[in-house]
């Protein structure tokens, strides 16, 4: 009863985000319904703006960020929990991680393609087949919350074995399956004060969907929202302006692991790090430009100041090493 209790509280939150929600009943039909908003946001600064803040006449806001907790300690971000989001792309991140972040949620969801994934995951860590009708079991997982997406990925067979699970339509294509998901988590997030997003998801060659990815961390970006990009090989996300202090697990300074600055979308006029091999110091940052690709760490504490949005990635603990094992 507590269960059902919680599940329909989460979805009533999700209701107002879309509109109204889509439960298939079997017949593997999807009613175009509601229509997300979304709200432009800009975000300017004036030269002198900048300056003030870079010469610390107004304090920069600070971050704080410790990667670790995701792949290699607590596999938990927030005292909340987290929410974990399904992408149309294989799960190549090691199976124990993804186990233990899923545990560890407080939402889970699959947004449309990605759910046919988060399937063919289960059935491969031994989640039992089932008769056709019956409810899904993800044997030792934890069930999907809520399913997503304008369904124009998802197969027939999918759409069966998570029969029971509630689908939520979003028809909108003026934004991406990735987007409009966020959009619908976020009152659910800020119902329960949950302040991360993580994403499992693989770039699979595709650069359009690699850019559109990136694009929807600068539209999710909210005080109380982080969302991450986690894949086989790095996490990735993005860096506000202002003063942010990385905690890089110990493994990745001491095997020099790689990891990157990226000004997308806009130039940066003022960037300084310290605890990389090759810092910055007040450097202007744009594409056409300078860019920090193929960095690495000189101390286990990284810090970047920055008076403009910017991409940071980074090679994640031993997942290439493992993933090349596994293929030989």
């Amino acid at each position: 009863m507590a269960t059902a209790c919680h599940r329909n509280t989460v979805l009533n939150l999700m209701r107002g985000a879309a509109h109204r929600m889509a439960i298939t009943d079997g017949d593997r039909h999807f009613t175009r319904v509601g229509t997300l908003v979304h709200k432009r946001i800009f975000c300017t600064k004036t030269t002198i703006g900048f300056r003030q803040q870079m010469d610390h006449t107004v304090p920069p806001k600070e971050f704080k960020w410790t990667p670790g907790n995701m792949i290699n300690e607590n596999f938990k971000l927030g005292d909340n929990g987290h929410v974990c989001v399904v992408l149309n792309r294989q799960i190549q991140v090691p199976a124990h991680v993804v186990k233990s972040l899923w545990k560890n949620a407080a939402v889970r969801c699959a947004v449309d393609g990605g759910t046919n994934h988060w399937r063919e995951f289960l059935l491969g860590q031994g989640a039992p087949k089932r008769p056709k009708g019956a409810p899904a079991t993800g044997g030792p997982f934890e069930p999907l919350d809520v399913i997503t997406g304008d369904f124009d990925s998802i197969t027939e067979e999918t759409v069966d074995f998570f029969k029971s699970t509630p689908k939520i339509h979003t028809p909108d294509q003026d934004a991406t399956d990735f987007t409009k998901a966020i959009t619908v988590l976020q009152p659910v997030m800020a119902q329960r004060k949950i302040h991360d997003v993580i994403v499992f998801h693989d770039t699979s060659g595709r650069l359009d969907q690699v850019m559109a990815n990136l694009n929807t961390l600068y539209k999710a970006q909210k005080d109380n929202c982080n969302v991450f990009l986690l894949s086989g090989d790095s996490i990735t996300w993005l860096l506000r302006p202002g003063k942010h202090t990385i905690q890089v697990p110990l493994d990745l300074v001491k095997t020099q692991r790689w990891c990157s600055l990226m000004p997308v979308g806009s130039m940066a006029h003022n960037v300084t790090t310290t605890g990389l091999k090759w810092n910055l110091y007040h450097t202007q940052m744009e594409f056409g430009g300078m860019v920090s690709t193929s960095n690495t760490y000189s101390t286990e504490f990284v810090q970047v100041e920055t008076d403009a949005n910017l991409i940071w990635s980074m090679g994640a603990y031993d997942f290439e090493e493992k993933l090349r094992e596994t293929s030989k």
